[in-house]
């Protein structure tokens, strides 16, 4: 399960992780050949992605395409009172787990469905019931799952917007955490709530933003945008974080400059900024 002991890369630097967010609706095929066009030595991947190309086709091309794969993200877009979404919801993350294991994957990150007409405190109970044979199966597989935290535009699919609140629901599942700091980078005692939390911490994931932006998703090589990453990515690291940095980038602008490109500088500016 989850180590605090430093992952490193082959050649001993900190392991950089790129989600395949851009490339989504490519093939695993293809986008599994841009990661070694740009150099990338890990990699995580969509639910949506594997469900949409074949389960086992996705396993059988990944595992021939030689890359580690950190994670399989999926999520729930369901209210927490909608009983058939949420089954096929807990379905399909009870498959990426099974995944998971087959392809030596350790993180499987999700979120946690809307809360519809419930209050915070009611959609939290009503959850813990829903997610416990999702839970259940990973605890028997040894997977590692990671509950994210999300912008409050995404209510849609999550209604824990701080990671305060995503460290709370996660301790109440017996889940860890994914941070994502592109969705916290404003929230008040952020490094505190990180420390405080540290044990939880399975995945940390960037991205950029600009301030102007209204819309999702709508990401930016880090650089690009105004989060202060380099600040805040070696602040994590301080706080004894020794695990992957994922890159997330998807929207409008990595669209018009392309996902390989967008990526390779990505992959770029976490090599110079993160420790």
């Amino acid at each position: 399960m989850h180590q605090l002991s430093r992952v490193s890369s082959a050649d001993g630097l900190p392991a950089l992780s790129i989600c395949l967010a851009a490339t989504a609706e490519r093939p695993v095929e293809e986008s599994l050949a841009m990661l070694r066009r740009i150099g990338a030595d890990r990699f995580g991947l969509l639910a949506a992605t594997m469900t949409r190309q074949g389960w086992r086709e996705s396993i059988e091309a990944i595992e021939a395409g030689g890359l580690p794969v950190e994670f399989v993200a999926g999520g729930v877009r369901a209210m927490a009172d909608n009983d058939a979404g949420w089954a096929a919801n807990i379905a399909n993350l009870r498959q990426a787990v099974d995944a998971a294991v087959e392809m030596g994957a350790s993180t499987v990150c999700f979120t946690s469905g809307g809360s519809g007409a419930l209050s915070w405190e009611d959609a939290a109970s009503a959850v813990l019931e829903r997610f416990a044979p999702f839970v259940d199966r990973a605890r028997e597989c040894g997977v590692d799952l990671a509950l994210e935290n999300t912008m409050s535009i995404r209510s849609g699919i999550s209604f824990v917007h701080s990671v305060a609140d995503a460290a709370e629901l996660a301790r109440m599942l017996g889940v860890g955490l994914c941070v994502d700091l592109y969705s916290a980078w404003q929230e008040r005692g952020l490094m505190r709530t990180l420390a405080d939390n540290l044990d939880l911490i399975r995945l940390v994931q960037i991205g950029d933003h600009r301030v102007e932006a209204t819309s999702v998703p709508d990401r930016w090589v880090p650089g690009d945008g105004h989060i202060p990453l380099a600040r805040m990515v070696r602040e994590v690291r301080e706080l004894g974080y020794a695990g992957v940095v994922d890159l997330e980038l998807l929207g409008p602008a990595i669209d018009e400059e392309g996902a390989e490109s967008a990526l390779a500088r990505g992959l770029k500016w976490m090599r110079e900024y993160v420790p």
